[in-house]
């Protein structure tokens, strides 16, 4: 009897735990799934994996939406052509928005609700349809950066004054949660220029609701209108800055990287989600080819990741693809989740420097032959970079006293080279 009863006991408790993972009481991301560095929180990372580095797409933002309606409310779009178009690149993100409709860029059938009517429960057809393109990206290593909410969308009517969530609502974001969160790659952003029509408190909230039912941890962006100071700074709500900046020039690009990553403490991290000049609305683009090369390498060496606006991935050419993906490829080959912003450390020829002072050095410059460093004594690991070439040379180990070192580019290496340090 007393062995049946504690048979029953532990089946009871298995149960329970099954139970409560399948309705988001677990604690425990699974394995390669995207999370905050807790160590490094202006970094992402892997779960039980390796820090992770973020440039691609910065469009289609009507992903979802590409293609014919069909009765059941699904589409017969090319969302699978683009992601396959994109798969193996190394670029790996794409910005895509659940709700374009009710205020939004998109039109009254932009959102997932049964006839397109937010009093209505989600479609489940729609739900499964984009599960197929989310399964295809995640296999990919493509970061679903996924909106609840265009600029100016308000779907369900007006807000309460404290911010409160209607039930609709609450049933919305808890059906996006539970039906999306397992997915590793994936980073929720609850609105873009969200000040547009959502109040900080009602932001606020839809935050805590997805902390609250995602069993993954997955990060959660808030972008809103163009500026580097984030309405957050200071609190734990949100995980990411996503950043709406309208310079164009790399320098500029990569100040306000740094001006983001000040404003915050680096305690979030930045993503430069939405970047161009300021008329960049009449032609919306970051650029292309060298120019745009120089941007998001400008931005990395800020502190931050790059979402490209205008990267349509349809009509990107497949070099400015490739050409993230080496960038990608750069970065997690170092120990970059150790660093933050230290331009003050450049000398000669450096244009910018991340670093952990006395571990790790990454500098960069466009043009020069004297990449100089003020560095902490040690012995050091010495590898350059090409990014146009794609090409590495490994230099070896190389002692130096504290002070200003200078390192002299190697030949064969084109006129922009990134040099990398690491303490042995």
């Amino acid at each position: 009897m007393r062995i049946a009863r504690r048979c029953r006991l532990l089946l009871s408790v298995c149960l329970s735990m099954i139970v409560l993972a399948g309705f988001g009481c677990s604690t425990n991301p699974l394995p390669g799934t995207i999370v905050v560095d807790p160590q490094h929180p202006a970094w992402l990372t892997r779960a039980h994996g390796k820090p992770l580095f973020m440039c691609g797409p910065g469009d289609p933002e009507g992903f979802l939406y590409r293609g014919h309606l069909r009765p059941d409310g699904t589409r017969d779009g090319d969302q699978m052509e683009l992601i396959q178009k994109l798969a193996g690149t190394g670029a790996n993100c794409i910005y895509l928005m659940a709700v374009r409709s009710h205020g939004g860029d998109g039109d009254r059938t932009h959102n997932p609700f049964i006839d397109h009517d937010p009093k209505k429960p989600l479609n489940p057809r729609v739900l499964d349809q984009w599960d197929t393109w989310f399964t295809a990206m995640d296999r990919e290593g493509i970061i679903i950066f996924f909106f609840l909410y265009d600029d100016g969308s308000a779907p369900f009517g007006k807000l309460p004054a404290d911010g409160r969530l209607s039930p609709a609502e609450t049933a919305f974001i808890d059906g996006l949660v539970s039906r999306f969160s397992r997915y590793r790659n994936l980073i929720w952003c609850v609105a873009e220029e969200y000040a547009e029509k959502l109040t900080r408190d009602h932001v606020a909230r839809i935050a805590e609701r997805i902390r609250e039912k995602d069993p993954n941890r997955h990060p959660i962006a808030l972008h809103q209108n163009a500026g580097t100071e984030f309405d957050f700074a200071g609190t734990t709500t949100f995980d990411q800055f996503a950043v709406q900046c309208n310079v164009d020039t790399p320098k500029e690009l990569h100040d306000s990287t740094v001006a983001a990553w000040k404003n915050v403490q680096g305690l979030i991290n930045i993503n430069m989600s939405e970047f161009g000049d300021s008329h960049y609305e009449s032609e919306p683009s970051s650029g292309s080819g060298d120019a745009l090369r120089k941007k998001v390498w400008a931005i990395a060496m800020g502190g931050g990741y790059s979402m490209i606006l205008g990267m349509d991935i349809a009509t990107t050419p497949q070099e400015d693809l490739l050409m993230c993906g080496r960038l990608v490829r750069f970065m997690e080959s170092t120990r970059f989740n150790l660093t933050s912003p230290h331009d003050e450390l450049a000398r000669e020829d450096t244009d910018y420097v991340l670093a952990a002072p006395g571990k790790v050095y990454l500098a960069y410059a466009d043009g020069g032959s004297r990449l100089g460093l003020l560095m902490e004594a040690g012995r050091y690991a010495v590898k350059w970079y090409d990014p146009v070439g794609d090409k590495w040379v490994n230099e070896g180990k190389r002692t130096v006293a504290a002070g200003e070192v200078v390192f002299v580019k190697p030949q064969g290496l084109g006129e922009e080279v990134a040099l990398y340090l690491e303490r042995m």
